[in-house]
This record gives C-alpha cells, sequence and structure tokens, in this order.
C-alpha cells in the first residue's frame, strides 16, 4: 500500500497536468461550435471542399454540424490521440523508472514480492486513468449540455466518451509491457508518442483503405468514433481483441518483470 500511495503522490502533478491539458482541448473545440452552428451551411461547404480521402482521414466526411454530438465525436478524436500518449507514458515510466534512477535495489530490499510491486504500480496507473476519464467525462457532459440547443442522445455520448477508457487502458497496458521488454530506457515521452502515433497513422490509413486486416491493428479502430455512432454499440469482435491484447500485455509485464536484471546505485 505504500507503494501505491508513493506512486500517486509522484503523479499527482503530472496528471493534474494532464486532466487540464485534455480539458483544455476539448474545449478549444467545443466553443467554436456556436459559431459554426450559426453559419452551418458556409462551413459544411468548406468541409466538403476537402478532398474525400481527406475527409475519411480526419474523421469529416460524415460530419453534421447541426448535431451537437456529431461535433463532439470530432472533437474527442482528438482528446483520445492526447489521453493515449498520456496512458503510454504513464505505462512506460512507472516500471521504468526503477532502472534510469537505479532504485531497483532499495525497493527488492523491503519484504514485498516483485509481484506486488507491479500490482500496486499497476492499480496507479488504472486509479490515475480512472480520475482523468472522470474528469473528462464531467467536462464533456458540462459543455455538450450547454452548448446543445436541442436534446442529444446521452447513451450515445457516453460510449463516445468511454472509448478514452478503453484506449488509455490498452496503451498503459501496452507501454508497462515495453518498459520491461526494453533493456534500458532513457526517456519515455518520444517512445510514448512514436508508438502512439503509429497506431494512429495505421488508423488514419484504414479510414481511407477500408481495411479489415489493418482494422485489427489499430485500437483507434477498436473504437471508431464513426462506426460507434453507426452501431450504437460495440464492435463484439474488437472488443473481445481489446480484452485479449490487454491481458496479454498484462501478463507479459508480470512474467518479464519477475526475471529482469535491475542496476543498482
Amino acid at each position: 500500500m505504500n507503494i501505491l500511495k508513493q506512486e500517486l503522490r509522484m503523479g499527482r502533478k503530472t496528471l493534474i497536468i494532464w486532466c487540464l491539458s485534455l480539458v483544455g482541448v476539448l474545449s478549444l473545440f467545443m466553443l467554436l461550435y456556436p459559431s459554426i452552428a450559426s453559419q452551418l451551411e458556409d462551413f459544411q461547404k468548406v468541409f466538403e471542399s476537402f478532398p474525400i480521402e481527406f475527409q475519411q482521414a480526419f474523421g469529416v466526411a460524415d460530419l453534421e454540424l447541426a448535431s451537437i454530438l456529431s461535433f463532439y465525436q470530432f472533437a474527442l478524436m482528438y482528446v483520445l490521440l492526447a489521453g493515449a500518449i498520456q496512458a503510454m507514458n504513464m505505462g512506460v515510466s512507472v516500471i521504468s523508472a526503477e532502472v534510469r534512477e537505479k532504485t531497483g535495489d532499495f525497493l527488492f530490499v523491503k519484504p514485498v514480492s516483485r509481484n506486488r510491486v507491479v500490482s500496486m504500480k499497476i492499480l496507479a496507473v488504472l486509479i490515475q486513468i480512472l480520475i482523468t476519464n472522470a474528469v473528462v467525462f464531467t467536462a464533456s457532459l458540462i459543455m455538450v449540455t450547454l452548448l446543445s440547443t436541442d436534446s442529444y442522445d446521452v447513451e450515445l455520448f457516453t460510449l463516445f466518451t468511454l472509448s478514452l477508457l478503453f484506449i488509455q487502458i490498452f496503451f498503459a497496458s501496452l507501454g508497462l509491457f515495453v518498459s520491461v521488454f526494453l533493456r534500458r530506457i532513457r526517456t519515455v515521452l518520444p517512445i510514448s508518442m512514436g508508438v502512439v502515433f503509429i497506431f494512429y497513422i495505421i488508423h488514419l490509413l484504414n479510414e481511407t483503405l477500408k481495411d479489415e486486416k489493418l482494422g485489427l491493428i489499430s485500437p483507434f479502430d477498436y473504437f471508431n468514433l464513426s462506426e460507434i455512432s453507426k452501431n450504437m454499440n460495440y464492435d463484439s469482435l474488437n472488443l473481445l481483441l481489446w480484452f485479449v491484447l490487454v491481458g496479454v500485455f498484462i501478463f507479459l509485464t508480470f512474467k518479464l518483470f519477475a526475471r529482469k536484471d535491475l542496476p543498482s546505485i
């Protein structure tokens, strides 16, 4: 429990910054909605003038500016991208810090097993992800409610917003695996951003190519907001694949960390 408290204490400033950043990104887009809604035809023509490949890649092909949830779907995509970087960053840094800062020997002289150390660190990451999602969900609900002139589908709004939770858990678990798989990680952010952007580029390609196999690679396609809007639910196959991959990443994290050599001071 002391490990959990220490991890949460160490990460609280970063967590606050990320929460404010995600809400800021969402606010930046959503506060444009009243101006756009007052000039619907002009803005709709601007979006339709883009090449169809561009529209598909950036999620504006089916954008209905008259609908608050359609515009929220467009804005949320960028929150998902930033949230994925946050989660990947937490996953990579929470364990690799013991290697970078050479604190492993201090930690393991304590009467605590390696599995318990990993469990507490994973729990700390999960708690921070839940806090992040609670903040984003609350801020999103307030903004959509205040900016909407008509009633909107709360269930669809919830499905959209909960996509952040699933995507963050995926990238956090992937980050944990990467942190124990690589022998030494000097800097965390370049790795986190690199991995997330590779998956995002694959998602953009799939938006254009519509390749089912390509769609199984990127977690952004598992929770494709356009598909969620059409089906009013998550895809069962993608959800199953998400569970399997997260489970595999967590299992390998425990397995590899139990045999990992940590440098001493």
